[in-house]
This record gives C-alpha cells, structure tokens and sequence, in this order.
C-alpha cells in the first residue's frame, strides 16, 4: 500500500539528479568556453580581455554560482528527512529547480559554442554533444508544464510549505532591496496564482531561492 509514495520520493530524488546533471554539464561548456576565451587573441587582444566578451562570461559564472548555492542548499535539505522545514523545502524547491535549471541547460551551452565560434560547432570540440545530451533532463521525469503544476499542487495542499518560505527569505530581508520586493509580490499571490501563470510562479520561486542563497553565504562583490 506504499507504492505510490515510494515512487513519487523516487521521483523527486531524480528530479533532484537531473538538475544536478545539467548543472555540471553547464559548468562544463562555460570551462570550455573560458578557457577558449583566455586563449584566443582578436585585435591584439584575448578575448576574455574584450568588454563584450567579459559581459557574457561573467553573466554565465553568475548564474552558475547561483545554481551551486541553491543546489547545495537542496542537497541538505534531502539529506534532512527528520526536519519537517527541510522536507518541504526540498518538496518545493526541488521541482522548481528541475524546471528552470534544466530548462537553462540548452540555450547555456549554445552560448558557450558561441564563444568559440565555428570551431564550437564543429565535432572537435565536446560542446555538441553537450548540446545534443543536455535536453533530456528537462523532459525526464516531468517535462516544463508537469513540473510546474507539482510546483502549484505543493503550494496549495501542503500548508507547511508558506512558512517554511517565509523563514527561509525573511532570513535575509534587509539584505537587497530588489528581493525584498520581488519577495512582497510574490508572497501576496502565492495561493491564488492561476494555472496558466505557473511557469512565470515557478522561475519567481527559484530565483528567489537562489538570490536568498547568495546573499546568505556568497562574497559581497
């Protein structure tokens, strides 16, 4: 009689697994590419030295630390099962990171075979592989709508999960004026978000969750 609750916590754990495997495929392409750039001379220049350049690895590494913070943060909390406001956390989080981080993955690596040119598209280089694997993780146990629906159905049948968030972003308020504001409108339409609105609820979620990491443990600059 358990067998449904034993396969959906299996396919949270996997959900969990495939945001983790999108995450180091990410990290891979932007290694590839970063390295490339501080390679690679134009006008004089390496490329990692061009302002342009610059601007888009350092956007990439940005939202790599992010994922790694955040994903950290979920891995305690799976590692937690005894603590009710680890449970929800990762009941919750856990869905929502699966959609967006995986969800990420394609257009990422397509932004590291830029970096490196017509060479990044070529089969020389690992990046199309990359590119060709990395898809399956957002269809795998639950592709994009699926996903945030369960980000939805958490929300509205388990009551834990409002407070757990409140004490979990309230911790830094005061930190960043941005997400405390992002924070306030997204708490005031947690529990009548309507159904077609569930991708744009998920990506506010998680990113909430991750900026809340970053602005805990993350260095100032």
């Amino acid at each position: 009689g358990e067998g449904v609750r034993l396969i959906l916590k299996m396919g949270g754990m996997t959900r969990f697994d495939c945001a983790l495997g999108s995450h180091g495929q990410m990290r891979r392409a932007f290694s590839v590419a970063l390295y490339h750039a501080h390679q690679r001379q134009v006008l004089g220049k390496n490329l990692v030295d061009q302002p342009l350049m610059r601007q888009v690895l350092a956007q990439q590494a940005l939202q790599l630390e992010g994922q790694t913070a955040l994903l950290m943060r979920l891995a305690r909390a799976w590692s937690q099962p005894a603590q009710p406001h680890e449970v929800a956390f990762a009941r919750l989080v856990t869905p929502a990171a699966k959609y967006l981080i995986c969800k990420a993955g394609a257009p990422f690596v397509a932004e590291s075979m830029e970096v490196l040119g017509g060479i990044g598209y070529c089969e020389a280089s690992e990046l199309p592989r990359l590119y060709r694997d990395i898809p399956v993780n957002s269809i795998w146990e639950g592709s994009g709508n699926v996903i945030c629906l369960d980000v939805l159905r958490v929300l509205s049948r388990q009551g834990d999960v409002a407070e757990m968030l409140s004490q979990e972003f309230e911790a830094v308020k005061g930190s960043n004026r941005h997400f405390d504001a992002r924070w306030r409108q997204l708490r005031l339409r947690l529990n009548k978000m309507p159904e077609a609105q569930a991708r744009e609820l998920t990506r506010s979620l998680l990113l909430l969750a991750t900026g809340a990491q970053l602005l805990k443990y993350a260095e100032p600059p």
